[in-house]
């Protein structure tokens, strides 16, 4: 046993089982004099003492005085002991997302929800501690997982977690079996991966220098030494830097020790950063001037200045429009009942086009990450697995894309959250079939050889043809475009 529970005084588990074997005899007659069903409503008691079984030593690594506070996690228990494994999953799901705000705030609050504000823009005004509640379960696993509080793969442990919670548990209706050891596997995943985790070194090292930018003023030799560490970053995380002490300079009550601090490092910081965060940046001018914010619009012509950034302006205050709304496509297709509620967003995207047809470079990520994801769909229901209202606009747009758009498509499968749904046959299918789409309309031999690839990939191994030697060879020769 662990040694963080070896004072816990644990009955014998004869004992234990006898009492759930006798749980329901009492309700049960109660239930039938009120007329109520009493069949098929609990799991199995065989199934429930395999849970309670192995509880003990899944526990084993909570800490004993976080244990005494995990009121989900008893709940979670009471269900299991009752047979109510789907409503257990809610338990355990929530405590989890407890868990996770709680590792939010031990790391750095403004730069959570900076990342936040660029995953959704609902979340724009959001700041507090309060309002952390106020972050959908997707867009808190996609920023822990964007700022390094979690990594890719426990972020795909979590993601199967939640899918299995909005799929199989009480939250909403369904008829769907859940095994004994299912539940345990992913009580594990979510203790370890949420519930006891700590930050890693390189999250640390941001929080440092977060923590330093806003109190003490950093000398500009120390400039060069710091942009190495930033360097070594996952791009991911390098962006997600970038976005924040833009988002601080812009701030009008910014102090101007930290300002300047931000002018001396955003240099460095934006050289190491992608492309496609840098036009998401030079589109803020757009969005500041149609919304008559002066001086948050000055302050970022000012930014773009200093890192020799004013060529990424955007092109027009179109392609700030555009991001917003493939920004609440996205929201609306990982919500509940996305079959019925994508279409008149994916029908609005057309107004936001400009008249060429030509979507702006600063919206042009977004944009065929946002549209292949809808036109893929998620593999559940009983036809394709999408809205197919908004399939009809998802061909078009798909249609009409350049080289440009292609390539960006081909970088997709390197995207932890495309890859993310490319989980089962509809969506794999559903994928070929867009890479076939695609490739009618494409001419250069490498980027044709990609998409072949793609296409012919073996079954249930499309989500890692990224990985394949093959088809990184392929992408060093594709077109580069800006």
């Amino acid at each position: 046993m662990n040694d963080q529970s070896k004072d816990i005084v644990v009955r014998p588990l004869a004992d234990l089982q006898k009492s759930i074997d006798g749980f329901s005899d009492p309700l049960a007659q109660y239930l039938k004099d009120i007329g109520l069903p009493t069949q098929d409503v609990l799991y199995p008691i065989e199934k429930r003492k395999q849970v309670i079984s192995a509880l003990q030593d899944a526990l084993s690594v909570l800490p004993s005085e976080q244990r005494e506070k995990s009121y989900y996690l008893t709940k979670f228990t009471v269900a299991i002991a009752a047979g109510l494994f789907d409503g257990a999953i809610n338990y355990l799901w929530n405590e989890t997302i407890a868990a996770l705000r709680r590792l939010v705030l031990q790391f750095d609050l403004q730069y959570f929800f900076s990342i936040a504000k660029g995953i959704d823009s609902r979340n724009k005004k959001l700041a507090t501690e309060e309002d952390l509640d106020q972050i959908g379960d997707h867009d808190l696993l996609e920023t822990c997982r964007r700022i390094g509080l979690l990594s890719d793969v426990n972020f795909q442990r979590l993601f199967n977690v939640n899918y299995m919670r909005n799929h199989a548990s009480a939250a909403h209706p369904n008829d769907h079996e859940i095994e004994s050891f299912e539940i345990l596997g992913w009580l594990q995943v979510c203790l370890r991966c949420a519930i006891t985790a700590e930050p890693d070194h390189s999250v640390i090292s941001v929080k440092r220098l977060l923590d330093n930018i806003r109190t003490v003023a950093i000398p500009e030799h120390d400039m060069p030494a710091i942009s190495v560490d930033i360097a070594r970053m996952q791009k991911e995380r390098i962006d997600g830097l970038l976005w924040t002490i833009f988002g601080m300079y812009t701030d009008p009550k910014l102090a101007a020790q930290t300002k300047n601090n931000i002018a001396n490092l955003a240099p460095h910081v934006w050289a190491a950063s992608s492309e496609d965060r840098k036009f998401e940046i030079g589109a803020r001018v757009g969005v500041f001037r149609k919304n008559v914010e002066v001086i948050r619009k000055e302050s970022t012509e000012e930014f773009l200045r200093i890192v020799g950034g004013l060529q990424y302006r955007d092109e027009d205050s179109i392609a700030g429009e555009l991001i917003d709304k493939l920004e609440t496509l996205k929201r609306v297709h990982f919500g509940w009942n996305n079959f019925y509620s994508e279409y008149p967003h994916a029908r609005a995207l057309q107004d936001s086009l400009p008249t060429t047809g030509i979507v702006p470079r600063a919206a042009r990520g977004q944009w065929v990450k946002v549209i292949s994801i809808g036109y893929v769909g998620n593999g559940l229901g009983y036809r394709e697995g999408v809205d197919e209202a908004a399939v009809h606009y998802y061909s078009q747009y798909i249609d009409c894309f350049t080289e440009a758009e292609t390539v960006e498509f081909l970088h997709l499968f390197n995207d932890t959250e495309f890859n993310t749904i490319l989980d089962n046959k509809k969506t794999e299918k559903r994928t070929r079939m867009l890479a076939q789409r695609i490739k009618v309309n494409q001419s250069n031999i490498y980027i044709q050889r990609a998409l072949h690839l793609i296409i012919s990939s073996p079954q249930a191994t499309l989500y890692k043809v990224a990985n394949t030697n093959e088809f990184k060879r392929a992408l060093e020769y594709i077109p580069k475009h800006k």
